[in-house]
């Protein structure tokens, strides 16, 4: 316990650090997490039957990332290179979330590149999106709404939480978390804007609170169905009391797909 604590302690203000200095600096250390939340995926998937190689998703995910760094920030191939790496996430995830358990080779090997795609197709927006202009800011916007989401909906599901949102899936979720969730999301955005140098209405800031809340916690609830498949609680430990770096990431990366996007 005392050595997660200290990893979590070195970790939070290193990837403070990166984010607001950018470049290699930020693309590495997202790199680092995209080779860990692939690894603690894979242990997931392996759960259910897919048993993808862990060593390779770390290294494929990784990679994206680090190439991110040095895609083009204007342009159709900067255009083409965002799309097809949002397809890619979202045909791997949907394999990871229907494909039925097979050991053989080629299952292996499609569950690798699964694992792999999916991880390494979303978070490789982060070091894309910090390239851009006004990058840094929309990414601090993103995190805090997206931070704000998640401690919205446990705080009010904890103390008002009764009507279950999917209790086949994640049974501690409640449609009053969920409801508390867009509500902290949409006022955290609110305060954001006003603090950081993203050029956008009001009534876009509201619009981006409720997406960028609904598509957190629905990116939970896909992890948590993965986990259930699998039959475990957590992605991992290296966050002390929260899971693994999958567990802190599945509410993020799908925010990150979506602002990329649009700011792109």
């Amino acid at each position: 316990m005392a050595l997660r604590l200290a990893t979590a302690a070195f970790i939070i203000p290193v990837l403070l650090a990166s984010l607001w200095a950018g470049g290699l600096w930020f693309a590495l250390p997202t790199a680092v997490l995209a080779g860990v939340a692939a690894i603690e995926l894979s242990r997931v998937s392996t759960g259910w039957g897919a048993r993808p190689h862990g060593p390779s998703t770390a290294l494929m995910a990784s990679a994206a990332c680090i190439w991110a760094y040095y895609a083009p920030v204007s342009g159709t191939q900067f255009t083409v290179l965002g799309i097809a790496a949002t397809v890619v996430a979202v045909v791997s995830l949907a394999w990871l979330l229907v494909a039925a358990p097979d050991a053989t080779l080629l299952r292996r090997i499609a569950s690798t590149l699964a694992v792999a795609g999916f991880v390494g197709g979303t978070l490789l927006h982060g070091p894309m999106l910090r390239g851009l202009d006004s990058g840094r800011d929309w990414l601090i916007f993103l995190l805090a709404v997206t931070f704000a989401s998640d401690t919205g909906a446990l705080i009010v599901g904890r103390v008002l939480g009764r009507r279950k949102l999917a209790p086949a899936i994640s049974p501690g979720k409640t449609w009053e978390g969920a409801i508390g969730g867009l509500i902290g999301a949409v006022v955290v955005a609110l305060a954001a804007v006003a603090l950081v140098s993203i050029d956008i209405s009001y009534v876009e800031v509201v619009g981006f609170g409720i997406l960028l809340g609904v598509l957190g916690q629905a990116g939970d609830l896909v992890e948590s169905k993965m986990k259930r498949r699998a039959g475990t609680k957590d992605s991992g430990s290296i966050v002390p009391g929260h899971g693994g770096t999958w567990d802190r990431l599945d509410s993020i990366v799908w925010n990150l797909v979506v602002v990329y996007h649009f700011v792109s």
